[in-house]
C-alpha cells in the first residue's frame, strides 16, 4: 500500500499518474554519458555484499551496460508517447533521445573497434563460418530498431545526407578519445549523388564531383562514391555484379535497380541483396568489386596514417 500523494514505485518505476523512469535514474545515466563523451570513461555503483554487510562499490562501466540503461528509458518513453491521450505529432528528438543518440554515435562509429561501412539501402554483407573470409570491417545493417529511429539511419541517400551534418554536430562535442577506425559513407553514383555531394561541401568545404576514390569529410569520416568505369557518367553498387547474377530470376520475377519498377513482373534491391545475392554467396564471382573494394583500402590506409601522425609516440608523457 502506498500513499496517493507520495511516490508510488513498482520494481524501480514510477506509477503515479503513468509508467516512468525515476528522475535519479534519468540523471545518473546523463551523467554517465556526459564522462563518456569527455573522457572515454564512466562510473557506475553496485551494491556488493561483504561478511553480511551490504556496501556500495564504484567501478569502471562498459559500453553495453550503459547501452542497456539508455535503452530502458527510450522504452518507457516510447510506451508512453504511444499511449498518451494526444500522440505527439513533432518529429524532433526529445532531451533522452538526443543524450541516447549522441551515445549511439560514439560507440558505433566514433569510437568503433573497426571500419564501418554505411551503404545506401539493404547491405551485401553476409555472415562469417568456419571456411568463409572474415571480414575486418563492420557493415551497418539497417533494421527496424531503436537504432535506426535514434540516429535517422534507415536507408536510402536521404538518410545518408542527415547523418553527414548530425555527423559533423555531435562529434564536434567529444573531447574523449576515438576516432581510431574511419566511418565511410558509401554511396551510388547515380542521380542521388549531387545531394550528397552538397552536403559533403557543406560540412567539409570540399568540392567533389565522384570521380575522386574517397574524400575526407569531417572527423573520422569519409565518403567513397562507386567508381565510373569505362567512361560511364553514373554506377551503382549493383552494377559491379556480373551480368548472369542481376539476371537471376526470383518468382518469376526479374532484377529492376531502380526506384520504381512494377512490381508484378520486377523485384528490387532488397530481394536482390538477400534472395539472389546471400544464397548465391560463394558461388558468385566478386571480381568486378575490386576497384570499389581498393578505394575502401585507401581509406583505411589513409585514416591510419593521419592517427598515427596524431598519436603521441610510445612512453610520451603529456
Amino acid at each position: 500500500m502506498q500513499y496517493r500523494t507520495s511516490r508510488q514505485e513498482v520494481t524501480g518505476l514510477v506509477v503515479n499518474r503513468r509508467i516512468n523512469v525515476q528522475p535519479e535514474y534519468r540523471h545518473v545515466a546523463r551523467a554517465m554519458v556526459h564522462n563518456l563523451l569527455k573522457k572515454g570513461t564512466f562510473e557506475v555503483y553496485d551494491a556488493t555484499q561483504n561478511c553480511g554487510k551490504v556496501a556500495i562499490e564504484k567501478r569502471q562501466g562498459s559500453l553495453n551496460q550503459l547501452h542497456g540503461i539508455l535503452g530502458f528509458i527510450d522504452i518507457v518513453d516510447l510506451r508512453n508517447r504511444d499511449h498518451a491521450e494526444e500522440p505527439e505529432k513533432a518529429p524532433d528528438l526529445s532531451s533522452s533521445e538526443l543524450m541516447y543518440r549522441r551515445f549511439l554515435i560514439y560507440k558505433m562509429f566514433f569510437a568503433a573497434e573497426a571500419p564501418v561501412i554505411i551503404c545506401e539501402g539493404e547491405t551485401l554483407a553476409g555472415t562469417t563460418a568456419q571456411g568463409k573470409i572474415i571480414l575486418k570491417v563492420r557493415f551497418y545493417k539497417y533494421r527496424r530498431s531503436s537504432t535506426a529511429r535514434i540516429t535517422g539511419l534507415d536507408g536510402g541517400s536521404g538518410c545518408l545526407k542527415t547523418f553527414i551534418s548530425m555527423y559533423k554536430k555531435e562529434t564536434a562535442k567529444f573531447t574523449a578519445p576515438g576516432e581510431k577506425n574511419p566511418i565511410i559513407i558509401l554511396y551510388d553514383n547515380d542521380s542521388g549523388a549531387p545531394g550528397i555531394r552538397s552536403v559533403i561541401k557543406q560540412v567539409s568545404g570540399k568540392v567533389v564531383n565522384g570521380t575522386e576514390p574517397f574524400v575526407h569529410v569531417v572527423r573520422n569520416l569519409y565518403a567513397v562514391p562507386t567508381p565510373l568505369l569505362n567512361g560511364a557518367q553514373e554506377s551503382k553498387v549493383e552494377d559491379f555484379f556480373e551480368a548472369a547474377v542481376k539476371a537471376s530470376v526470383v518468382g518469376g520475377k526479374t532484377f529492376d535497380p531502380g526506384s520504381k519498377f512494377d512490381t508484378a513482373t520486377h523485384y528490387g534491391k532488397k530481394i536482390f541483396a538477400y534472395g539472389v545475392v546471400r544464397p548465391g554467396a560463394n558461388s558468385i564471382n566478386f571480381t568486378g568489386f575490386r576497384p570499389l573494394l581498393s578505394n575502401l583500402v585507401s581509406v583505411i590506409k589513409s585514416h591510419a596514417a593521419a592517427a598515427a601522425k596524431v598519436a603521441p609516440p610510445i612512453g610520451a608523457t603529456s
